[in-house]
């Protein structure tokens, strides 16, 4: 131990990080033994860097863990989704009650909308969950969760919802997680009625008492208390939501009260990390609100409710004092230990009270001796497990009240590798651990550790004194590098799921289960000695990374493969019918030219170095009969950082139909030892977000659809929020150029053009939600309409309610805020206009064009429209009035304008053919003055 009375110190670990993935975790099931159940409670991800909000920063923060330490109270709310949550609720139980509260959301909200860029299905969810995770420090969040449920679209109903997911499983996993975090409280967000609306808002109304009354029965999943050491637990209390102003309710959460700590109402904070879920929001800040009904559930309380009073808690008649602990759980203590505990409970009350917000430190001493009351108390209860477990939380939120009181921060930050937070198995690097604090005092270090997920790398067994502080360095024998396999697999978030069929994530490792990611790569902790107190604390080791033109930003550091091998896109089509051919789906035999015109189909793979130097061959892996030119691709990469692209041309053999899969090989090393790497990842950045990696087999589909080519037409694309389309229509063979606000404004009036003959394009195609996200096509919409007038067909995807077709359209019709859609991916769906030209030409459409799509038929449909528009097919889920708005075309001067919201973003990433039939007929070039006639329609 060295004691240290300067104002800062600093301690240097250098370290070869050896394999860490050659002997890592124990891949395990979902059922498999879990480490501690401690360590997922608590656990809500440290924020790194500028992830820090001022609010957890210096006395404000110090305040906040010390508001903590006085209430046994804690909760878990149940949602659905990420942006479902009570945000005003939870800000107000946590940063104003100071208990301990937990979310919980059953997916990770894969089926979403995406505002801020063209991620959609896991992509999506990863962006979500880190979303979620960004509101929830300005919730104060102490725990977020999520079940492997995936979601797969919007679900009318809550028996839908049961029909796509395993309700046992997703019950397993409720259970779970309440067994672990065992809160007093549970409260529902959703009333578990139809009310809901959506399906899965209804199943998580109908699954949280369910779940909390499986929670306490020792018979109900058996193996999470055999196998995972967990125990049953009984909820004391539980709520659920949803209840409308006039219906009976037991409690009345208001949250529009000021708070002199936030500087703002608790309802106004949480309204600016519900805004930061953006991909969902597009930043949108929701103002109002802020008063919650609740109507209690559980046994003790009333199924039918009565009036509640404003400003009641969950806890309101419940003793959630640490001296009430015991009784309130059902366990016995003696004397001394509630002596103990009625002692701590005074200390915590005064600390608070006498808390200075220009000296937080003042407190510290107090909060030791607290501390070490608490541990004496803990370990004298070994006959109250429950009380044990609590007091235990309890014990680690002293220790971060210590830490913020006194000041001292920790870091671990990566060196020797500028403006990169990668490390490969086997290569050497330094940590630098260092411990600040502005207040003199006893303060001594006792250890430091570094660690991987997999156990103790190194210690810091002596610290010297040097120069501005204290180091210690140990150098460690690299072993052999990790393969690829091992090495990605222990890289990649611990859930994944094998095609968008499934609507449950596989688990890889339970080590992280439930958790929003898998924890630290690396972390370092240091055991410290403050005021004779001991405390440890664990920290991500971290890297800074220039992000320019915004500085740099902090990244926790990865470990990952020494290459990255990826295929884009995954699904490669190949059109090989000829104009008029029906589909027959995804295999379906057709005549015609075998492989387009060249009788080839382009494989893009992307290599990414994250060590160097480092000769590599790429190469695929074909299946018999086909061939690829070049046969393989050499790439020297000098340094880490760098990346390729290698372009195959493949020649499937005469007459292939079908579908196959061709798999990308890079191969790197020397004559004696060779490493093969077959996986890769697509980096997800996002301003504010933590970097995401989505990890794929670098492998794609090559499918034969029938379908006319379009060679030589050229299409405009007014991008929106971000999709494949524009890549969906060149697979097609036609060339598509991206129209920004300079190639909206150069669109020529639309009688000019044809004067001049100078149309660019044979239609324009305005992207998903555009008109929610690009000003300038509004500003532009009427060259937009004149390029119709004048001969183009101007195709208009899906749009929410910023589209007025009344004003922005050629033809009034109606688009309401709450427009239909069908989610249902293989509801019925009927031709109105079998003979209509976009149904004929050059492609004829039948209903087996609408087989295999997935998650959604389409969205956002008219719901009223003037009699010029015609509707070519009706669809609807069950339950639902039969749907004609969801494509309709119409005759405009000597061109034309189609409003399309079948889902079609959707289906072209994964090559579904019909799809691709679909967009062939409606973008095809028809030729001016070749207006189709006006259908017989009518309003609707």
């Amino acid at each position: 131990m060295i004691a240290c009375r300067k104002l800062g110190f600093g301690v240097v670990v250098a370290v070869a990080i050896a394999g860490v993935l050659a002997c890592p975790s124990p891949a395990a099931g979902q059922s498999a033994p879990a480490r501690a159940p401690l360590d997922r409670v608590v656990s809500f991800p440290a924020p790194v860097g500028e992830e820090r909000l001022d609010v957890g920063r210096g006395a404000l923060g110090a305040w906040h863990r010390i508001r903590k330490l006085a209430t046994a109270a804690s909760l878990l709310h149940v949602t659905a989704h990420p942006d479902d949550e009570h945000s005003g609720m939870l800000t107000l139980a946590s940063r104003g009650w100071g208990a301990r509260t937990a979310l919980l959301s059953l997916n990770r909200g894969e089926a979403g909308a995406n505002a801020i860029g063209p991620e959609l299905f896991d992509a999506l969810g990863l962006i979500r969950t880190r979303e979620l995770v960004l509101a929830g420090r300005y919730y104060g969040l102490d725990d977020l969760y999520f079940t492997t449920a995936v979601d797969y679209g919007y679900s009318k109903s809550v028996d839908e919802a049961f029909r796509s997911w395993d309700r046992e499983t997703v019950l397993e996993d409720m259970v779970r997680v309440i067994r672990l975090n065992r809160p007093l409280v549970v409260v529902s967000r959703f009333h578990g009625s139809a009310r809901d609306g959506h399906g899965h808002h209804h199943a998580a109304g109908l699954l949280t008492p369910e779940a909390v009354t499986a929670a306490a029965d020792p018979a109900r999943f058996p193996d999470q208390i055999t196998r995972e050491g967990l125990r049953p637990w009984r909820v004391l209390r539980t709520f659920r939501g949803g209840v409308r102003g006039g219906e009976p309710f037991h409690v009345e959460v208001d949250a529009t009260g000021d708070s002199p700590w936030l500087g703002d109402s608790y309802q106004r904070w949480a309204s600016r990390g519900l805004a930061l879920q953006r991909s969902q929001t597009a930043g949108r800040v929701r103002t109002g609100g802020g008063r919650y009904l609740y109507e209690r559930r559980d046994r003790e309380g009333a199924a039918e409710g009565s009036d509640g009073e404003a400003g009641a808690s969950f806890f309101a008649g419940l003793d959630v004092s640490l001296g009430g602990l015991p009784a309130l759980l059902g366990e016995e203590a003696t004397a001394e230990t509630a002596s103990r505990l009625a002692e701590l409970q005074r200390m915590i009350d005064g600390a608070a009270a006498e808390f200075d917000f220009r000296a937080p430190a003042r407190s510290v001493p107090g909060l030791v001796r607290g501390l070490e009351l608490l541990r004496s108390a803990i370990a004298a209860l070994e006959a109250a497990p429950e009380t044990r477990f609590h007091l235990s939380i309890k014990e680690r939120q002293f220790e971060y009240a210590i830490l913020a009181a006194s000041g001292v921060n920790i870091a671990a930050e990566l060196e020797g590798t500028p403006g990169s937070s990668v490390l490969v198995p086997g290569q050497t690097a330094t940590v630098r651990v260092s411990v600040t604090t502005p207040v003199p005092g006893d303060i001594a270090i006792s250890a430091v550790r570094l660690a991987d997920r997999g156990g103790t790398l190194a210690h810091a067994a002596d610290v010297g004194r040097g120069e501005g502080g204290f180091t210690a360095e140990l150098q460690l024998r690299a072993p052999a590098p990790g393969r690829d396999g091992a090495t990605a697999e222990a890289a990649a978030p611990y859930f994944g799921r094998d095609g968008l069929a499934r609507n449950q994530y596989e688990v890889s490792d339970s080590t992280d289960l439930h958790l929003p990611w898998r924890g630290s790569a690396l972390s370092a902790t240091v055991e410290l000695v403050v005021e004779g107190g001991s405390v440890a604390h664990t920290v991500p080791v971290t890297a800074s990374v220039p992000r320019l033109p915004y500085g740099s930003v902090t990244r926790t550091v990865e470990i990952l493969p020494a290459l990255s091998v990826s295929v884009e896109p995954a699904v490669r089509i190949v059109p090989v019918d000829d104009a008029g051919a029906a589909s027959g789906g995804p295999d379906a035999d057709a005549s015609g030219p075998d492989v387009g015109a060249s009788g080839t189909v382009e494989v893009r793979v992307r290599i990414d170095a994250n060590a160097g130097p480092l000769a590599a061959e790429t190469r695929l892996e074909l299946p018999e009969g086909w061939t690829a030119t070049p046969a393989a691709v050499r790439h020297d990469f000098r340094d880490s950082g760098e990346t390729a692209d290698a372009s195959f041309a493949v020649t499937p053999p005469p007459g292939w139909r079908g579908a196959v899969e061709i798999r990308a090989v890079a191969r790197a090393g020397g004559a004696d030892d060779t490493a093969e790497y077959g996986t890769g990842y697509r980096t997800i950045e996002h301003r504010d977000l933590r970097l995401a990696r989505l990890w794929r087999p670098a492998r794609a589909t090559v499918r034969s659809v029938p379908v006319a080519r379009m060679d030589g037409a050229r299409i405009g694309y007014v991008m929106g929020v971000g999709d494949e389309v524009p890549a969906g229509i060149e697979a097609l063979g036609a060339t598509v150029e991206l129209l920004d606000e300079a190639g909206l404004a150069a669109l020529a009036p639309g009688a000019d053009a044809v004067a001049a003959g100078e149309r660019r394009f044979d239609a324009i195609v305005i992207g998903t939600r555009a008109y929610a996200v690009r000003e300038d096509l509004l500003e532009h919409n009427q060259r937009l309409l004149e390029y119709a007038r004048g001969g183009g067909h101007l195709v208009v995807l899906y749009q929410t309610q910023e589209y007025v077709p009344s004003a922005m359209a050629p033809y009034p019709a109606s688009l309401p805020r709450g427009a239909e859609e069908v989610s249902e991916e293989d509801a019925p769906v009927r031709l109105l206009r079998p003979d209509h030209p976009l149904m004929t030409t050059p492609n004829r459409i039948t209903e087996t064009d609408f087989d295999g799509w997935v998650e959604q038929r389409g969205s956002k449909f008219f719901a009223e429209w003037d009699p010029a528009y015609t509707p070519l097919v009706e669809t609807h889920d069950q339950g639902q009035a039969p749907q004609e708005g969801v494509w309709l075309t119409a005759p405009v001067g000597e061109g034309r304008y189609t409003y399309l919201a079948l889902a079609l973003h959707r289906q072209l990433p994964y090559g579904v053919p019909g799809a691709y039939r679909i967009l062939s007929n409606v973008l095809t070039p028809r030729g001016r003055g070749a207006a189709m006639p006006r259908d017989p329609g009518g309003p609707r």
